[in-house]
């Protein structure tokens, strides 16, 4: 009998080894990529490309970018007022990323490089204007959340408010994208 619980116990060690698995590549923000209750990669991806899109698409840009000007644009502060701890950066970066691509505009460099070397040269040229400060366009913005609850499920709504200024601070293109997730408060593990 002893014999017998040990070669079972040896078997179900070997069974749970096999069972569990190697990581897996997949791609990032994908389909089978995890989902959480929170923001995840596929929320930012998606709110930053709608962002682009309408913006590309709106009449203001199509207006400032006519006869093939190539007006520059200044990523202002995007704000996470939402519950959640991330680099608000994965979303202005990726906003930043899609705009330089789109042949539409030139984004000014706000990294410590750029603003030295902007500090340099209005030194040399005896002015006190930085290069940021000449900025056709300021993207500005906010991350908002929502939440409802009934009695078998928890919903989120995170809503990224975004919008286009001019350097007269007049808004010229606003985009709010919101991403809603829900989950059943039920079960051993319900909160």
């Amino acid at each position: 009998m002893n014999r017998f619980a040990l070669v079972s116990v040896a078997l179900l060690g070997l069974l749970a080894c096999g069972c569990a698995s190697d990581p897996v590549r997949i791609q990032a923000g994908g389909t089978e990529a995890v989902t959480s209750f929170g923001i995840d990669l596929q929320d930012i991806r998606n709110a930053a490309g709608t962002t682009v899109q309408a913006m590309l698409a709106s009449p203001a840009v199509a207006k400032a970018t006519s006869g093939g000007r190539m007006p520059s644009l200044m990523l202002g502060s995007i704000v996470n007022d939402s519950s959640l701890n991330f680099d608000i950066d994965q979303v202005a970066g990726r906003i930043q990323e899609d705009l330089l691509n789109s042949g539409l505009f030139a984004i000014i460099a706000t990294d410590a490089g750029a603003v030295e070397a902007n500090r340099q040269d209005a030194f040399v040229s005896g002015t006190n204007t930085y290069e940021a400060s000449k900025a056709d366009y300021y993207l500005e913005g906010k991350i908002m959340e929502l939440e409802a609850t009934n009695s078998s499920t928890r919903e989120k709504t995170y809503t990224f408010m975004l919008r286009l200024n001019d350097r007269n601070r007049r808004t010229v293109f606003q985009k709010t994208t919101d991403i809603a997730k829900q989950k059943d408060r039920g079960g051993a593990f319900g909160w």
